[in-house]
């Protein structure tokens, strides 16, 4: 039954005038629950095309292609009068837009929020950007190493006073933040059904960062006497196994006593020093160097199902693209595999949030710069001369077969 019911985002219609990550991942979220997705580029196309470029595949990379699936590819050069006549046209036929241009672009090149409303007062207008663009850092421009560094995520105590700090190995915020501009979005579309009018939605970098940081980020103002830590990272950690690394979430008391049982340490927790949650904190490096020879004995496939046997949250530490060849997504669908004509089987994420009567579909691969340009213009009621013309002239970019 499920299968015949179309995506719960039909009939929506986004315009998606964004780049590199957080913008279009916003645009492929939106686009996988059924919205219509045009995405507009200028006329050198978006930088990410070239980040980590398919070989003889010039302006596509792998990056790119599932960023940017499901949607129509629009190149305008918005700089233009004429381009910005497209842009006006394509935004009082949409229901969104999105853009994560620095503060005040979107305004110079004629499409910031107060002349949108002013085409289209129903439109609900998403402004991505680093800090957003009041307060003292508003405006400045911004990427996610940027906010991983001011948010803590690269803390030198991490690494080492000697060391250079590090960055995750995925863009984190940059990565986080499309699903808060969707949540953002979607609620506005919401309303929208109330009020009948649009509004401005605004997402940043920073917004993630301190979202992603929520559970830290409390203070009680009126509360003089110091935290008292209950948290020892002594069973929340990563273990070297045998031939790798296990990482161990026994965070409840239930599975701190599951998982001493399991590793053969029945006993340890009846020693005065780690009796007590409080006191496992102090003693926590006692701990690890009892229990740290232990996990060295066995793999860590061993362990994995040990722990699992035992209802304790454990699993292998793997490298970024392990996650691959993980059996477990394709069997749940989080992994898809899809044909583009060029570059033929491509396996990429799939939707990852389940809706049981209209679910979420993945789109195809993103073309070439300009791919949908012609038809677009032709759907907004240019005539095929006119095109043409904005072609020659080069306001528009259109692959042509």
């Amino acid at each position: 039954m499920s299968a015949v019911n179309p995506p719960p985002l039909t009939g929506i219609r986004v315009l998606d005038v964004s780049h590199n990550l957080a913008g279009p991942l916003t645009g492929m979220h939106l686009a996988d629950l059924g919205a219509e997705v045009v995405k507009i580029e200028r006329p050198t196309g978006d930088e990410w095309r070239d980040h980590e470029e398919i070989p003889g595949h010039p302006g596509r990379s792998r990056h790119y292609i599932q960023a940017n699936r499901g949607k129509k590819a629009v190149c305008i050069d918005l700089t233009r009068p004429e381009g910005r006549e497209i842009a006006h046209a394509l935004v009082r036929r949409s229901d969104v837009l999105v853009t994560n241009m620095r503060p005040g672009v979107p305004e110079r090149l004629g499409i910031g929020w107060e002349e949108c409303r002013r085409q289209n007062p129903h439109l609900v207008y998403c402004a991505m950007s680093a800090f957003g663009a009041d307060g003292r850092l508003g405006g400045r421009a911004g990427y996610d190493i940027v906010l991983e560094a001011k948010a803590g995520f690269m803390a030198p105590s991490w690494h080492g006073d000697d060391q250079t700090p590090k960055s995750s190995p995925i863009p984190i915020n940059d990565t986080a933040l499309p699903l808060l501009a969707c949540t953002g979005i979607l609620a506005a579309l919401y309303e929208r059904e109330r009020s009948g009018l649009g509004q401005r939605v605004e997402a940043t970098i920073l917004g993630a960062a301190v979202a992603l940081n929520a559970h830290s980020l409390v203070r009680l103002e009126d509360v003089e006497a110091p935290l008292v830590p209950r948290f020892s990272r002594a069973f929340y950690r990563a273990y070297r196994t045998s031939d790798g690394w296990l990482a161990v979430g026994a965070y409840a008391e239930r599975l701190v006593v599951r998982f001493c049982q399991a590793i053969g340490l029945p006993d340890l927790l009846d020693d005065p020093r780690f009796v007590r949650r409080g006191d496992r904190v102090a003693h926590e490096q006692e701990i690890v160097e009892i229990v740290a020879p232990v996990m060295a004995r066995r793999t860590t496939e061993e362990w994995d199902l040990i722990l699992a046997e035992a209802g304790v949250p454990a699993g292998p530490v793997c490298e970024r693209d392990d996650l691959l060849w993980e059996p477990h997504l394709r069997e749940t669908g989080l992994l898809e595999e899809t044909t583009d004509e060029e570059v033929g089987r491509v396996t990429m994420m799939a939707p990852s949030v389940r809706l049981s009567r209209t679910p979420a579909r993945m789109g195809a691969p993103a073309g070439h710069l300009g791919a949908d340009t012609r038809e677009v213009l032709l759907d907004l009621g240019y005539a095929p001369d006119a095109v043409d013309r904005l072609e020659a002239d080069g306001v528009v970019v259109s692959r042509r077969e």
